[in-house]
């Protein structure tokens, strides 16, 4: 679970006229991670086989309808079998062409006119109650003209600062219009003058006629060009009908066609044979041995290779099924090296066990249960959404455990007030819930703060015992450097456990068992009490670091005590999380159980319902979920995670919208 699929070196071999089968065969299979092949001496990359070219130029004149007709996201309403589709396709191409090219030119052009009228429209349309021509507001020698919209009227202002002008105004939507006649020798101090009232002009269009009349009649060629388009467009809608479904079936065959028939590019070829080099998942090795032989009847076969230590084998995880979509906070980082542990089973466990902890709320819980879920149920096109629905859905399962059994808490409100605070609201005035909370979030902040720091030391610890294994088997030095930070980290944890001592009952219990082996041997240094075996686990670790990762890495050692500290986040967002809903509930919970007035009651209850939503339910949730990955990404995967590592990508394809023979004669060609 913790190491990726076993791959296995393999090569195929054989004689070109097996090719074309051979290649059908590996797709098939979907098992073979294919080496890109490079020019070499006795070989040269190959040739695509001679339907490529066809088969990419109907796939390119399909994608363009597909375009052209808008059916990107067509589903058709049945699979189409590849005979069915080579039987149709050529002469549907025919008939799309007569059919459809030319009304989607016809339709593009319309478009372009009607833009092009509405354009003229607005920019003409402030001054047709003017009674002018558009070539009256231009082409003077003496005289220049200033149209467009004005905030305030500046009529005032033109008589006061420029004297001799005509203007013509009207009052409209957009503000003011004017068109304002003046000497060209004033045309500055005019323009001047219209700046201050908000001018903004206006770039009249190069036509000619009275305003009025060009605006009326590019109204009436809009209103013709619409119903043009409507026409062309039920026509179109015909054509999506009948040759929808066809196109996206076709488009997918042809896709997968051109894919095969461009895989000779990739692999090494002579005159008269073939070499394919690639990855394999071990366990299917023996199976692809007797398919070939029973597929090319001798002329192709299969050897294994041994892989040299450099080589880096394609990846691909291994976990089991509830744990693969936390796969999908990997893919955010970087694939794991083939010889690295794969990280997705600590997720797993560790990010709603944090997101949990710091959400703590059964109502919250349930609520973010059935968001993921819904996300999970509704998105199912959408994988990485689809995933991450399954995180929050986990997320909000593991918070309503907290909620019901340890903070016993729904919406941010116990389930019985605390002990000695019966006037405190709780959901015993609705019902008797015979469940005590284990932790109070506002009063058990030092067993929440215990709680966090040994997460963090178990955490980290794991994180060091999974660099070691990633090193122990090709650098011995650097494996073993994780295991000199151990005893550094234990030695940090148990002085913190010691100060502690009997005040929470976590460092109790771990004072009383994981400790109990260490002598009573403490000092106090300005008041604080030192575990000196505590003090010489710290030490050996940091005497053992030069000789292992050198002597750089002891600028580290606070780092790894922030890191330990940075656990501490755990408490403080579920104490935030519970005081930001203890706030809102003390405002309003008063509101609505000491108004005597129904409406308020129920005003007060919707308002709790909406801002406990907004701000405790989404943001909590929020600033949870980026805290607990953090705390696996920053502190946990530095410890031993590298990354690197190159996914397995089979030659493979995968049809949704068609059948091909194989699935029609019950089994593989090969």
């Amino acid at each position: 679970m913790f190491r990726p699929e076993q791959m296995t070196r393999v090569v195929v071999v054989g004689s070109m006229d097996s090719l074309d089968t051979t290649i059908e065969c590996l797709f098939d299979l979907g098992a073979l991670h294919l080496i890109d092949f490079t020019e070499g001496e006795d070989f040269n990359i190959g040739q695509p086989f001679p339907r490529a070219s066809a088969a990419s130029q109907k796939l390119l004149k399909l994608r363009a309808m597909i375009r052209s007709l808008e059916i990107d996201n067509h589903k058709p309403s049945h699979k189409i079998s590849v005979e069915e589709i080579e039987g149709k396709l050529d002469q549907a191409l025919v008939t799309m062409d007569l059919n459809i090219s030319g009304k989607v030119e016809s339709k593009q052009k319309i478009h372009s006119l009607v833009r092009e009228k509405e354009s003229e429209i607005r920019a003409l349309e402030p001054f047709s109650s003017f009674g002018l021509r558009v070539e009256d507001l231009s082409g003077y020698e003496s005289a220049s003209v200033l149209a467009g919209l004005c905030k305030t009227d500046p009529e005032a202002s033109l008589k006061a600062k420029i004297g001799e002008y005509e203007l013509f105004k009207a009052g409209t939507a957009g503000g003011l219009a004017l068109a304002l006649f003046v000497r060209t020798d004033r045309q500055l101090d005019a323009g001047r003058t219209l700046a201050e009232h908000g001018f903004q002009e206006i770039k009249l269009p190069e036509v000619t006629g009275r305003i009025d009349q060009i605006v009326d009649k590019n109204r009436a060629d809009v209103v013709e060009l619409q119903k043009d388009l409507e026409r062309i467009e039920s026509e179109l809608e015909s054509s999506r009908k009948r040759f929808a479904d066809l196109i996206t079936a076709s488009e997918e065959h042809l896709a997968i066609e051109v894919m095969k028939a461009e895989t000779p590019l990739r692999i090494a070829t002579s005159q008269h044979s073939f070499v394919i080099d690639g990855w394999m998942p071990t366990a299917k090795v023996k199976g692809i041995h007797g398919e070939l032989e029973k597929t090319c009847s001798g002329l192709a076969f299969v050897e294994t290779t041994p892989a040299d230590h450099e080589d880096e084998p394609p990846v691909k995880l291994r976990n089991p099924l509830p744990a693969r979509p936390f796969e999908f906070f990997i893919s955010l980082v970087s694939t794991p090296r083939y010889r690295e542990l794969d990280p997705t089973l600590v997720l797993f466990v560790t990010f709603p066990l944090f997101f949990g902890f710091m959400i703590g709320d059964i109502g919250f819980g349930i609520g973010l249960f059935l968001l993921g879920l819904v996300m999970r149920l509704k998105l199912k096109e959408y994988p990485d959404l689809k995933r991450l629905g399954t995180i929050i859905l986990a997320g909000g399962l593991v918070a309503s455990v907290f909620g019901l059994f340890v903070f016993a808490e729904a919406f941010g409100v116990p389930f019985h007030p605390p002990e000695g605070a019966h006037d405190e609201h709780s959901w015993e005035v609705v019902a008797n819930i015979p469940i005590h909370p284990m932790l109070d979030k506002m009063h058990d902040i030092k067993e929440l703060l215990a709680i966090s720091i040994l997460a963090g030391w178990l955490h980290l610890t794991l994180g060091f015992v999974f660099g070691f294994m990633n090193h122990m088997k090709h650098n011995m030095r650097h494996a073993l450097a994780k295991l000199a930070w151990l005893p550094i980290l234990f030695g940090m944890f148990a002085e913190m456990m010691v100060i502690a001592g009997n005040a929470t009952a976590t460092s109790e219990m771990m004072n009383a068992t994981v400790l109990a082996f260490l002598p009573d041997v403490t000092i106090a240094v300005v008041g604080t009490t030192v575990s000196i075996p505590a003090v010489m686990f710290i030490v050996a670790g940091v005497v053992a670091l030069p000789f292992t990762e050198g002597a750089l890495a002891l600028t580290e050692v606070i780092g790894l005590f922030t890191n330990l500290v940075s656990y501490t986040r755990l408490a403080a967002l579920a104490v935030g999380k519970g005081a930001m809903a203890l706030a809102f509930n003390t405002m309003l919970f008063p509101l609505i159980f000491d108004s005597g007035n129904i409406g308020i009651a129920i005003a007060g209850a919707l308002a709790l319902f909406v801002t406990q939503m907004f701000f405790v339910f989404f943001l909590g949730a929020l600033s949870a979920g980026i805290q607990a990955i953090r705390l696996n990404y920053v502190e946990f995967f530095l410890k031993f995670f590298e990354g690197g590592g190159v996914d397995f990508e089979p030659l493979k394809y995968e049809r949704r919208h068609s059948t091909g023979k194989i699935a029609e004669e019950g089994g593989m060609k090969c």
